[in-house]
């Protein structure tokens, strides 16, 4: 092989090597954001197994997460908007938290403190906005 075509060769592997790599970051890079949180009882002790759910007020797309032991939650990878979020648990009161922007990359936190109550009663939370990070 000559010279020229060697060069044209590895020339064009590099090129396309770089094609791959950038198309690789592209799809690194997500229009998404987090709501996490810590869901409680009146004494501050943490509810395990409460049900978490966010729902996107525009889309009408529903996710949802259950706490852990330590009554902690995360919902990631949402798509931005505006979402509501809602906390059921046995034994106490619906918490519905109003709907709130999300904006790209950002962390909502939602901490929902439970009021004893039945299942079927809802309580509508109406503090301040997450903070976002």
């Amino acid at each position: 092989m000559s010279a020229r075509r060697l060069l044209s060769l590895a020339v064009i592997s590099v090129v396309s090597i770089a094609f791959v790599i950038s198309t690789q970051v592209a799809r690194a890079q997500e229009v998404t954001a987090t709501i996490v949180g810590t869901i409680t009882d009146p004494s501050g002790a943490p509810i395990r197994g409460a049900s978490v759910t966010a729902t996107d007020a525009n889309r009408g797309t529903v996710w949802t997460a259950k706490t852990n032991d330590s009554g902690s939650y995360s919902l990631q990878r949402l798509p931005i908007g505006s979402y509501s979020v809602k906390v059921a648990a046995t034994g106490f009161d619906t918490a519905l938290r109003p709907p709130f922007v999300l904006q790209i990359n950002q962390t909502a936190r939602v901490d929902v403190t439970m009021k004893v109550g039945e299942v079927s009663e809802s309580v509508e939370v109406t503090s301040e906005a997450p903070v976002l990070q």
